[in-house]
This record gives C-alpha cells, structure tokens and sequence, in this order.
C-alpha cells in the first residue's frame, strides 16, 4: 500500500499545532469524485469533521502521528 492513501485508523495532527488536537480517520468517501476522510478528534469523539484526502496527505497542513491497524482499509 502506498503511503499516499488514507486508511481508516490513521491519526493525523495539524501541522504547527506542537500539542494540538489530533484527529483519527474514522471512514473515507467519495464526494463529486474527490476523496474525503471524515475525521474524529482523539480527545473528544463528539468533534469531527470532512476533510479532502489530498489536504490530509499534504505534509505543508497535517503530519501523520500514528499508522492504521494492520486490518485498516485504504481511501
């Protein structure tokens, strides 16, 4: 799998944000032919959000902090 796909399980961090909130990848979809990942925040599984797959994986916006399960599914 390449490193360039986003798996459900993954947890990325905003990019500057030393101690920030991080968010997990709780599922993906495709949305008008754009993949998105929707996001959980780790500290409060209340909070989440939509995000390009392409935004998560620029490492100029976000940095991954921890892999997907060996069983995690590719976006």
């Amino acid at each position: 799998m390449s490193k360039k796909n986003v798996q459900i399980g993954q947890v990325f961090q905003p990019v500057g944000a030393g101690k920030g909130r991080a968010w997990r990848v709780m599922g993906t979809v495709n949305l008008l032919g754009i993949p998105h990942a929707r996001i959980v925040s780790t500290e409060d599984g209340g909070v989440s959000k939509t995000l390009s797959c392409s935004v998560l994986i620029d490492t100029d916006h976000y940095r991954l902090i921890a892999a997907a399960p060996m069983d995690g599914m590719a976006a």
